[in-house]
């Protein structure tokens, strides 16, 4: 006959096996955080998205804001258990909707903290090291970005693992809804103006921009976000870097992998 495993093993274990241990300290904090995210047609990121989050915050909510996306963006949601929020902009990329979106869609969270992102951008924290910077009454994690590249052209997304960094992608993407009010995120998210008890992590924590997945991946995705750049946005050059030529994106391609860094 065995017995039950014990509070004190299973936390210094450090991670919810989810096999329903008599004893498991983790039951109160299984859902501590609420993943919120703007896609339009990305059925080569959402899996690996998924995933990263869900293993790193055990059956956290995920609610994915789609933009009529015409690939198979949805369906890959809805078979791993993700709410679906879809919202029209005339086929069009316009960054005042999604900034609208990212500044008001987590007020209505039931989780205290929650990540405000798009698909291509992972964190690189989890659900016990999130409660240690709970208790130091940390309420907005800082972040270093890093542009993760595709150096030997694989076709799994998960064997990538070096980078450059990027200090434009150092977005606050996890912070704690019941201390902070507003987080006023300007088009991209790329800065904020938080009002309330703003307290930022004394560490800080890698953001991996999953841009580079391959030389043809990034051209197509420019070109795709080129063109639906809406009038809004190229009055106000919003998203204008989507309009670097071929030529030019396949040369900063090329010219990453001379900088790479082993992030994970």
């Amino acid at each position: 006959m065995y017995e039950p495993l014990s509070k004190n093993f299973l936390l210094k274990r450090g991670y919810c096996c989810n096999n329903g241990c008599k004893n498991c300290p983790y039951k109160k904090i299984t859902k501590m955080i609420t993943v919120y995210t703007i896609a339009y047609n990305e059925e080569v990121m959402l899996p690996f998205f998924i995933k990263w989050y869900r293993e790193r915050f055990p059956d956290c909510k995920i609610v994915i804001y789609d933009n009529e996306s015409t690939d198979n963006t949805v369906k890959i949601a809805l078979e791993n258990n993700c709410e679906i929020i879809s919202f029209n902009t005339n086929n069009k990329f316009e960054d005042a909707v999604n900034m609208y979106i990212k500044n008001t869609c987590w007020k209505v969270a039931s989780t205290s903290w929650v990540v405000v992102c798009d698909a291509d951008e992972l964190l690189s924290i989890d659900q016990n090291t999130l409660i240690e910077e709970d208790k130091k009454g940390t309420t907005i994690i800082s972040t270093q970005g890093w542009n993760m590249v595709n150096k030997d052209e694989s076709t799994d997304i998960e064997q990538i693992q070096f980078g450059f960094k990027y200090d434009y992608q150092s977005k606050k993407i996890l912070f704690n809804k019941e201390k902070i009010k507003e987080m006023n995120y300007d088009p991209g998210a790329h800065n904020i103006r938080p009002i309330g008890d703003v307290k930022y992590s004394e560490k800080i924590y890698s953001l991996c921009h999953f841009k580079y997945l391959s030389e043809d991946y990034l051209v197509n995705r420019y070109k795709l976000l080129q063109s639906r750049l809406s009038e809004t946005n190229k009055r106000y050059g919003w998203g204008v870097h989507y309009n670097t030529s071929e030529e030019n994106i396949r040369q900063s391609y090329k010219n990453s992998k001379n900088i790479l860094s082993k992030i994970l």
